[in-house]
């Protein structure tokens, strides 16, 4: 029988050196961002039915081994802050989309950054794909399309449609008795308004309210008496809570002089949950909280990423807008994918169709803003996966060794 020793001694020795490349490649990966470490797996090599054995059970003898895959190990890497506006993490599920040459890739490395267009780039190169927002809302069931934000830009305005004010109204005071406060509310071209709203007592736990707007906002002249918005009337029961009007009123502004659109503004009496925000105990009147969804318009300064991929812009004046989304994509088997360029990978028939969408929805994880993933590659695993190849691979060099000494042997019955 020709000895095939050489041969499965030879599979070994190449699919080894094929475990120890990978594992270099781990061990050169370990503080690349969003790397995932790989391993090798082998199968045997049969030769087929040989004969039966006494019992008639099958012989048959093996041919070595062969490379049956590379599985990537998709386990979470370490998020680690970076405290940088533009970096992002994913948590558990989900690679980031970009735009390449041919059509989309995708990536675990959240290392972005601004190009000279204010494109959001990926460190790779390619523009990040996701959800521009139009008018501070994101359509996260449209196309994908390139994030582009110009650092510098102008934020716009945003007209109030909402006024709260969180107050009480003294119980104490005399019949006749006022009260007032003024409020800034912004119009669709973002130019700020003094609202003047006045309490007067009229009754015991009785108080009839007055909204009003200066006349030169609304086209008149300046010695003009202010213009009326609203009114209305509050009533409060014995333990000072109020009960009446039962719904928020509209204040209602129309005719702004600087040609602004008209304004319809729900003054809340009552928050989301129906608890009065105004009340009537025996101490001085006075507002604690006032607050109006509005604002003006303002230069973009920085952004922020939250766990929803939201990417919000900070204005110089401290007012935030929502400015795109970030797309993630998962597959139905993410080790089928096929690497592209550096940490961008793109589909492979294997890998199936991305389903893309936004974090936190589908069964994709969420983001973590200002952090970084970090290669999940574990030294002291990946040791020990080189001492055992190396291991393998010494010992079936010996058996080439013994082989060649055996055929040497039988040379040698010629002498």
């Amino acid at each position: 029988m020709a000895l095939t020793s050489f041969y499965t001694a030879l599979t070994s020795i190449n699919n080894n050196s094929t475990a120890i490349n990978v594992i270099g490649d781990n061990l050169a990966n370990m503080n690349t961002v969003g790397f995932k470490a790989s391993k090798v797996n082998f199968s045997e090599l049969l030769a087929g039915v040989q004969g039966t054995s006494e019992t008639g059970n099958p012989i048959s003898i093996g041919l070595g081994s062969t490379l049956s895959g590379l599985t990537r190990m998709n386990n979470q890497g370490t998020i680690v802050s970076t405290g940088n506006s533009t970096d992002a993490a994913i948590n558990q599920n989900g690679f980031f989309v970009v735009s390449t040459d041919g059509g989309m890739g995708f990536t675990r490395a959240g290392k972005f950054e601004w190009d000279q267009d204010g494109g959001l780039v990926h460190s790779d190169g390619f523009r990040i794909l996701g959800y521009m927002a139009r008018n501070g809302t994101v359509n996260s069931s449209g196309a994908l399309e390139p994030i582009e934000i110009q650092k510098g830009q102008i934020m716009p305005a945003s007209s109030t449609t909402s006024l709260q004010i969180l107050a009480n109204l003294d119980s104490g005071a005399q019949v006749g008795e006022t009260y007032g406060t003024t409020v800034h509310v912004y119009d669709s071209l973002g130019a700020a308004h003094p609202i003047t709203l006045e309490f007067t007592k009229t009754a015991a736990l009785t108080w009839d309210w007055q909204a009003t707007i200066p006349a030169v906002d609304v086209g008149g002249g300046a010695a003009d008496p202010p213009v009326g918005i609203g009114n209305g009337i509050m009533n409060f029961d014995s333990d000072a809570n109020l009960i009446a009007p039962a719904a928020n009123p509209t204040l209602n502004i129309n005719g702004l002089d600087n040609g602004a659109s008209n304004m319809a503004l729900e003054f809340g009496l009552w928050d989301a949950d129906g608890n009065g925000l105004f009340t009537s105990f025996d101490r001085e009147s006075g507002v604690s909280t006032t607050r109006q969804n509005g604002n003006a318009a303002s230069v973009l300064m920085g952004i922020t990423i939250d766990s929803s991929g939201l990417i919000v812009g900070k204005s110089e004046t401290g007012e935030s807008a929502t400015l795109a989304q970030l797309a993630l994509a998962d597959f139905p088997n993410v080790e089928g994918l096929q690497k592209y360029k550096g940490s961008t990978f793109i589909a492979f028939p294997s890998s199936g169709e991305p389903s893309i969408g936004v974090a936190g929805t589908g069964g994709r994880g969420t983001i973590s803003g200002a952090a970084l993933e970090q290669s999940n590659v574990d030294m002291a695993q990946e040791f020990v996966n080189l001492i055992t190849a190396q291991r393998a691979y010494q010992a079936n060099t010996r058996i080439i060794t013994t082989t060649d000494e055996l055929y040497q042997e039988s040379i040698n019955l010629k002498r």
